[in-house]
């Protein structure tokens, strides 16, 4: 069985479809909002019996993501990520925000050997250069930024918020991990304002809330190929996807992804399409990103060592698929 996704409010490929039928929920509104943030789309689904105040609510939501955005984004150069990878050799107080993402990516990035590295960040640049030009980078501008990255690079006090990057010239890029937790973090916001059955979608790095009414869950669809239509049921977790298959560039008959491997220096070079389920989007989507880099035995002794994530990995393999499949997606076998 061959999977894609697709996604009703931010249409994209190797996304997810929120749907849900209108009748069920009679007593309650259903309500869209979205906005362009981090680089993609961002959708803000909610129930609500009071409009005007549940705008109010998803206005203080968007005013918390924005806030995020300027903590965690590398692409603004007054960030505090920005501001962090200038500093090297020096113990930087950083922001509960920040300290919890740089937290959460350093124990994914122990636990995965490296696959997930927010320190890449020298080399996306070089990749995002790369991907602009459709021109394969310089071997040895890729051997230079690779001498700054590893996550053995960067120090995060576990007690409290400081962190130290160990060399010059380092870049931190929340990429893989920040869209999950500015989702997270606009969710918490619309339950603390009393509107617990909403969902917000970062760009395919899902939070979901509680079920709407009347609902085991928000309706999650997962087509097929052949376009024959299945689906699970969620809430109270995140669900990411992640994957190569729409930004590439060819060298000597090699195809590379935009997606980085860290330890390489390189463009991962499977075709590979992965979704992850988890208790957050934080943590769904740095999984998600780190299932796309890892060679595949290793991603599949790693999925089956999971107790809290269920999993869809696809690589194409010649002229067929392999498969990873658990949890909740068998339901679809």
């Amino acid at each position: 069985m061959k999977y894609f996704f697709v996604l009703s409010v931010v249409a994209s490929i190797l996304t997810l479809s929120i749907i849900l039928d209108g009748e069920v929920f009679a007593q309650s509104k259903r309500l869209e909002y979205s906005l362009p943030l981090m680089g993609t789309e961002v959708a803000i689904i909610l129930y609500a019996r009071d409009s005007l105040v549940a705008e109010q609510a998803v206005q203080s939501a968007i005013s918390r993501m924005r806030e995020l955005n300027g903590t965690l984004s590398d692409y603004l150069i007054n960030s505090e990520v920005s501001q962090l990878s200038k500093t090297s050799n020096q113990s930087v107080a950083v922001s509960i925000d920040l300290w919890n993402v740089l937290l959460t990516a350093q124990n994914i990035s122990k636990l995965s050997q490296g696959a997930f590295d927010v320190t890449v960040g020298p080399l996306t640049l070089i990749w995002r250069k790369a991907m602009r030009r459709s021109k394969f980078p310089d071997l040895n501008l890729i051997k230079t930024a690779s001498q700054v990255v590893g996550y053995n690079l960067i120090e995060v006090n576990e007690n409290q918020p400081i962190v130290e990057l160990k060399k010059s010239k380092m870049r931190i890029d929340l990429g893989g991990i920040a869209k999950g937790f500015v989702a997270d973090q606009a969710l918490k916001i619309l339950v603390s304002n009393g509107f617990p059955k909403a969902a917000v979608d970062a760009g395919g790095d899902i939070a979901l809330g509680e079920a709407p009414p009347n609902s085991e869950g928000w309706m999650i669809q997962v087509f097929e190929e052949s376009s024959n239509q299945t689906s699970i049921y969620l809430s109270d977790c995140g669900i990411a996807v992640s994957g190569n298959t729409y930004r590439n560039l060819v060298h000597d008959g090699v195809t590379y992804s935009h997606i980085v491997d860290p330890r390489t220096g390189l463009g991962v070079t499977h075709q590979r399409k992965v979704a992850v389920i988890a208790p957050n989007a934080m943590t769904a989507d740095a999984w998600a990103s780190t299932y796309s880099v890892m060679e595949w035995t290793d991603a599949q002794h790693s999925i089956n060592n999971q107790e809290n994530l269920q999993i869809l990995m696809i690589e194409a393999s010649g002229k067929s698929n392999r498969r990873i499949i658990t949890g909740k997606f068998l339901q679809n076998e």
